[in-house]
């Protein structure tokens, strides 16, 4: 049985999709990170998400594995890919979530764009998670802008106003962010969750207990 855990950046920044590899790659030697080409550059509106289901399920139709990874924070197509596939399915917003809830009692998230706040909300009430949720702080930067000074500083604003809002454990809305993790836990004294390793690490509790 493969061990391989696949991480499809659903997006077709090959940019990102190195910045997941060196995250995910920190957690599990047999997770790789692909790349959804035919996928839209950025996934920052629901018109995005919504372009990106079909070549996202075509890129894990192309790769044997033994669970899926969802490398974007909107989930995208995630119930699509569970309904195509036998092959066990884990969106990082969902597994970001859990982690942080067996971690703290209220979740702060920091996200990229204002216009991704809406859908989160629709997503955290579709997975019953509304009442976790301490508040949800945007950048105001998109996916591709967030490897600058600029937006770690405000990545360190966003949470210090995010534990005043009552938030004991946060949560970094993009995938963008990944390389941000240990310096913000560091700088904010309190746990980070990356939502990739968050991802990568259920899905091998999943695959271990499957064998």
């Amino acid at each position: 049985m493969s061990r391989t855990i696949v991480v499809i950046n659903p997006n077709s920044s090959e940019k990102i999709t190195k910045q997941i590899q060196a995250a995910v790659q920190t957690v599990d030697a047999d997770a790789i990170a692909v790349t959804s080409r035919a996928g839209p550059p950025a996934i920052e509106s629901d018109d995005d998400v919504t372009a990106a289901v079909a070549p996202m399920i075509a890129t894990a139709d192309r790769h044997s594995a033994a669970a899926y990874v969802v490398a974007c924070f909107s989930d995208p197509g995630l119930d699509d890919l569970r309904a195509h596939s036998t092959t066990p399915a884990f969106g990082i917003a969902e597994s970001a979530i859990r982690v942080a809830s067996e971690t703290g009692s209220k979740v702060g998230v920091i996200s990229s764009v204002a216009a991704s706040l809406p859908r989160h909300e629709r997503y955290w009430q579709k997975i019953g998670a509304t009442e976790l949720i301490a508040a949800d702080i945007p950048l105001g930067l998109g996916v591709l802008e967030l490897d600058t000074p600029q937006a770690f500083e405000r990545a360190l604003a966003a949470g210090r106003l995010l534990i005043e809002a009552g938030a004991d454990v946060i949560v970094l809305g993009c995938t963008g962010m990944t390389h941000m993790e240990s310096r913000l836990e560091g700088a904010l004294g309190v746990p980070v969750v990356d939502p990739c390793r968050a991802a990568i690490e259920l899905a091998r509790r999943t695959i271990e207990e499957l064998m």
